[in-house]
């Protein structure tokens, strides 16, 4: 047997697939309308470093772009808060630069956020006001609804900056015990990394109070947690809640502006989180949504920002955890829009005030998964669902009266939309691999009076793979994209991805690398644009799968159900369902498999590489979870439950009963800074792998956190890969 011979072809090098021009075309990304819908703006990376992002604005009268703000001429390098890394990290935010900014009402003037310090773009005269001192360094700022207020954290406490037509007036601190162990406004770690809470403070729409959380993290014990980074050793007392422990303490207040704090009472202790703060539309009242420590419930509180008055809404139950979503919308004189899987998949529903009137307004076996706007004029919900197929997202609109969802995008494509605030127009980003490859592409969409008839469309980023796209040279060494589906033990149905490498002679088989996530949360296989590596290890003779097994997101209830109380069995189960079936293709080696994945991928390829050793040749787990005893409360205990009243379920989660099965060959990649699966879940690794005398390669990175990225390190981490997989699944060097 035979690999493919690719003689002659243009194929992609790890330098070149990670330097500039971007393959994918460097799509535009944080794209927003202005506030009158006039311009659209959006971020770029800068023509001499592609990690550094510039604003940039595209009219839509004229059809013109321009750059508005390059980061570059604000001279801003300095290093980042600890707050702020953190904040980074959990949103992955990897690129430096503009990475974040805000329209003011007026829709002329920007806020920018910039290594800390914010500035204040008037885009009529092209002028930057510099707003905070450089020895300041702020963090989450954000206008409030009526611009007359910018408000941000520093130093753990909050504050407000007033405005007038020049930029910055008088600074106001609404809170004054900031410390080592109290923040507030900022999202305590476990909001952030597994609620995806980044919020810690919520404007009221009528911009006269905050609503804001007080983290107090004294009740998590220290523990010691070591970053290495290439010429320094620093060791952090970091307050890891690991499962099982205890959690912070937060609170809930509303600073109202010159009038001082008011604290909510709530039912809350160290076994309940807060997990969603919303305004009703009357400034008035919040909408708390607390969540159990055992995740099986999830109830909402209307409670009256002066404290006076709380009321227990509506309580939402499960068998095995409670998703959380972001659907809550007040709407005034009927009640509110609330996110429920009651009925087994993700629906929306209108709910009374009282919430004694539950009225579904989608149904079916399919799931919505994100609430963009509710449009009270034309009596519609605007929500992304993947009604159609769970391999697409799209934009759709249901009507608050009842009556038929209608989907808004076009099929065959996987869209991202953004809203005008008038809901009428957004903004399309989509994508496709199939039937044709479709790059990252953007447009700009009308939406017609009511649902019926199709919406009209205006190019803003076709994204061609013509001759002068960078991608366009190494089309025709792309492998055939193949997406189909498999049945699991209980008939679930599995969908997989499957690419074949270019002109395979039909006598040859060549080695296949089963790439895997595999874990809660996340859907891997989708109708989007795949990531440029996939293409080029196929090129270089191997074949790709990736299959999204039952725990994995977008399906529903019953789908997720199988890993509760414990991880690592059905996910190892479905993906040998895959195995079995590239055993059946003739252009698959079954003798020369590989797998490969990464955080939860790269758990499950290590109880890949145990459970099924005779399966996988080789394997690369890259930052993985070892035992469960070392990840977080939140996460881990949706899951799995307290450790102390699920021991069994603890010990057959973690790979370390395991390990001595381990034939095959391995190599182990951590981040030597990473705070989300600690270092330690590797150096235990090699302790244990070391003792049953277990060889085993493995590559640290200093400095790199969960998501090792930057183009030298990713240059030299996937070539570490390359040479690992072409040894041991090809026998070569």
């Amino acid at each position: 047997m035979s690999d493919p011979d690719l003689t002659g072809k243009d194929l992609l090098d790890l330098h070149r697939l990670f330097s500039d021009p971007d393959l994918s075309g460097a799509p535009p990304s944080s794209l927003a309308f202005s506030p009158d819908h006039q311009q659209l703006t959006y971020l770029k990376c800068a023509l001499d470093d592609y990690e550094r992002m510039d604003l940039w604005c595209y009219d839509l009268g004229t059809g013109k772009d321009r750059l508005l703000v390059e980061s570059a001429s604000l001279g801003i390098v300095r290093t980042l808060s600890a707050e702020e890394k953190a904040r980074r990290e959990r949103k992955r935010i990897t690129v430096s630069g503009i990475v974040e900014y805000f329209w003011h009402p007026d829709a002329r003037h920007l806020l920018l956020p910039l290594a800390g310090i914010l500035y204040f773009h008037d885009t009529h005269t092209g002028t930057t006001e510099q707003l905070t001192p450089d020895d300041d360094f702020v963090t989450d700022a954000r206008f409030s609804p009526d611009g007359q207020y910018i408000s941000y954290v520093k130093s753990k406490d909050l504050f407000v900056l007033g405005l007038n037509e020049k930029g910055g007036t008088d600074e106001i601190r609404l809170t004054h015990d900031g410390s080592d162990t109290v923040s507030n406004g900022l999202a305590e770690f476990i909001a952030q990394e597994e609620m995806h809470r980044f919020e810690g403070y919520w404007w009221s729409p009528d911009s006269r109070h905050l609503a804001f959380t007080r983290v107090d993290e004294s009740s998590i014990q220290p523990s010691q947690r070591y970053e290495i980074n290439a010429g320094s050793f620093e060791v952090f007392s970091q307050r890891y809640p690991y499962a099982g422990t205890a959690n912070a303490r937060v609170e809930l207040g509303v600073a109202s502006i010159g009038s001082g704090i008011t604290w909510i009472t709530l039912p809350s202790n160290s076994e309940t989180y807060l997990a969603r703060i919303d305004w009703y539309s009357d400034s008035e009242r919040l909408a708390v949504q607390l969540e159990s420590r055992d995740q099986k419930s999830l109830t909402l509180y209307a409670c009256s920002r002066d404290n006076s008055r709380h009321a227990e809404v509506l309580t939402e139950t499960s068998d095995t955890w409670i998703n959380l979503v972001d659907s809550f919308r007040s709407i005034p004189g009927e009640g509110f829009l609330w996110g429920s899987e009651r009925s087994g998949f993700g629906h929306l529903y209108l709910v009374s005030e009282d919430g004694k009137q539950v009225t579904p307004l989608t149904s079916g076996d399919w799931v919505v998964t994100r609430v963009l706007a509710v449009d009270e004029v034309n009596r519609l919900v605007y929500f992304e669902g993947r009604k159609d197929t769970p391999l697409e997202n799209h934009l759709y609109a249901t009507p608050i009266d009842g009556g038929q969802t209608t989907r808004l995008t076009t099929s065959g494509y996987s869209h991202q939309v953004e809203l005008s605030r008038d809901c009428a127009y957004f903004i399309d980003k989509y994508s496709a691999a199939l039937p044709d490859l479709t790059a990252p592409s953007v447009a700009v969409v009308k939406i017609p009076n009511s649902t019926a008839g199709n919406a009209s469309s205006r190019p803003i980023f076709s994204n061609h793979l013509d001759t002068g796209h960078p991608i366009h040279p190494y089309l025709d060494s792309f492998g055939k994209v193949s997406l189909g589906t498999l049945a699991a033990s209980d008939g679930a149905i599995l969908h997989y991805r499957l690419i074949k490498p270019a002109r395979l002679a039909e006598d040859a088989a060549c080695p296949v690398i089963v790439t895997v996530y595999g874990g809660p949360g996340v859907q891997r296989v989708t109708n989007e644009w795949i990531p440029p590596w996939h293409h080029y290890m196929a090129a270089r003779g191997y074949a790709l799968f990736q299959l999204d097994n039952r725990g994995s997101a977008n399906r529903g209830r019953a789908f997720e159900a199988p890993i509760h109380m414990t991880l690592g069995v059905s996910e190892v189960e479905d993906q040998l369902l895959g195995i079995e079936f590239l055993e059946t293709l003739s252009f698959i080696d079954p003798t020369r498999i590989g797998v490969f994945g990464h955080s939860y991928g790269g758990y499950l390829t290590l109880m890949l590489m145990a459970k099924a050793a005779d399966k996988f040749r080789a394997g690369i787990s890259v930052a993985p979870v070892s035992d469960w005893l070392l990840y977080d409360t939140h996460y881990t205990e949706r899951f799995l439950g307290m450790p102390d009243t699920n021991p069994q379920g603890y010990h057959q989660s973690s790979v370390f009963p395991y390990l001595h099965k381990i034939t095959g060959e391995l190599l182990l990649i951590h981040g030597m800074a990473d705070d989300n699966v600690l270092f330690t879940h590797s150096t235990r690794l090699y302790q244990a792998l070391q003792d049953a005398n277990i060889p085993f390669e493995m590559m640290n990175y200093p400095g790199a956190k969960h998501g090792i990225s930057g183009r030298k390190t990713n240059i030299h981490r996937f070539g570490i890969m390359d040479r690992f997989f072409d040894r041991h699944l090809k026998g070569t060097l």
